[in-house]
C-alpha cells in the first residue's frame, strides 16, 4: 500500500490463490484506474505473473477494475482478512499482550483509525517481542499515515 497523493491510495499484490491471476480470458486489473497509479511497476509485475489485485482508494471509496462475474478471490483476502473484521483485529492485538499501561487493544485500533497512533505505543508492540520488527513495522505504517508522528528510523 502506498500513499499517491492526500487522500489517495493504491494497494497491489499478489498471492498465488489469485482467481483474477490466472483467470482466462486474462482480467485487465489496470481497467478503469486513474492516472496517478504507479503503471510502470504495475505493468513490470503482471509482465512477470506477480499481481493478482490492485486496488485504490479517493473520495473515501475503495475500487478496482471490474471482474467477469462469478470470479471474486484475488488472493486479497488471504493476506488481509483477517484485518477486515473489528472483533478479529482486536483480538489479535489482545493477544498482543499490549505493554502500554491504562491503553487497550481497542483503545489502540481507535488511535489508528483515527491517524493519531502514539509514538510509544508502537514502540511498546515492537518492544512487547523481540520477534516483532520494529522498523517494517515503521515503514509500513509511515506512509499509509496511520501513525503520523511515527517516523521511520
Amino acid at each position: 500500500m502506498s500513499r499517491r497523493a492526500e487522500g489517495r491510495y493504491v494497494l497491489y499484490g499478489e498471492d498465488e490463490s489469485s482467481a483474477v491471476k490466472w483467470h482466462e480470458p486474462a482480467v485487465d486489473m489496470l481497467a478503469g484506474a486513474p492516472d496517478r497509479l504507479p503503471y510502470e511497476k504495475l505493468r513490470d509485475l503482471l509482465q512477470g505473473w506477480e499481481l493478482g489485485c490492485v486496488y485504490w482508494y479517493e473520495n473515501g471509496t475503495w475500487a478496482r477494475a471490474p471482474y467477469p462475474e462469478g470470479l471474486s478471490d484475488d488472493g486479497l483476502d488471504c493476506g488481509m482478512s483477517r484485518f477486515v473484521d473489528r472483533a478479529e483485529v482486536l483480538g489479535l492485538l489482545a493477544d498482543a499482550d499490549l505493554p502500554v499501561e491504562g491503553v487497550t487493544a481497542s483503545d489502540l485500533l481507535d488511535a489508528a483509525e483515527a491517524y493519531r497512533l502514539p509514538p510509544g505505543a508502537l514502540d511498546a508492540l515492537g518492544a512487547a517481542d523481540p520477534a516483532r520488527d520494529l522498523p517494517a513495522m515503521r515503514r509500513a505504517l509511515h506512509p499509509s499515515g496511520l501513525a503520523a508522528a511515527v517516523l521511520p528510523r
